[in-house]
């Protein structure tokens, strides 16, 4: 398996392979945006992949690729907004969470996606970065959104893969309300 040609050290085989791995066990996987990697990842397990409108077509044609292949991919727009029930996604993949440089609305991001995920479920980021600064700051976010067992991987040079579980429900609870009682104080 490998990604396209200028996926680079993301679309490696090697790093598409250890996100495989990572992810067995983890269905259904939602891949948010990365349209190029849903495809990738739909050739080993069914992918749901959310994109931008302006990804339609684009998003006709991997799903018409994918169908032709017998891979399970569905693809959805959903645009800003993640329409997924509570505790139906095993995994949520996310490519290059830090092109998001409001760490704000990067942590944000995140806890939006927690209540999507299942019990055992799990976030993974793939960036590509060869910069400890980079390595830090993802992990800081995944702390900041209470995930738990956060690891970081490295399966190729320039391709990180920080990933982080799903918090106890009590601790989604107990922030969400945190947030709601003291509004306009800074979050920690």
């Amino acid at each position: 398996m490998r990604g396209p040609l200028l996926s680079g050290a993301l679309g490696s085989a090697a790093t598409l392979d250890r996100v495989c791995r990572l992810l067995q066990g983890h269905q259904p996987t939602v891949v948010l945006s990365a349209l190029w990697l849903a495809e990738a990842l739909a050739s080993s397990f069914p992918v749901l992949a959310l994109v931008e409108e302006d990804k339609r077509s684009a998003a006709m044609r991997a799903v018409r690729r994918a169908n032709k292949a017998a891979h399970p991919l569905l693809v959805v727009s959903a645009g800003e907004d993640v329409p997924l029930a509570r505790g139906v996604a095993g995994a949520i993949l996310i490519e290059n969470l830090m092109d998001v440089e409001d760490h704000a609305a990067a942590e944000d991001l995140l806890v939006g996606l927690l209540p999507s995920l299942r019990l055992d479920g799990v976030v993974v980021s793939l960036d590509a970065t060869r910069h400890q600064e980079t390595e830090a700051r993802l992990a800081a976010l995944f702390l900041a959104a209470a995930l738990t067992g956060i690891t970081q991987a490295r399966p190729r040079e320039g391709a990180l893969l920080t990933i982080g579980s799903a918090p106890p429900p009590t601790v989604t609870v107990v922030r969400a309300a945190r947030l709601l009682a003291v509004p306009g104080e800074p979050r920690e």
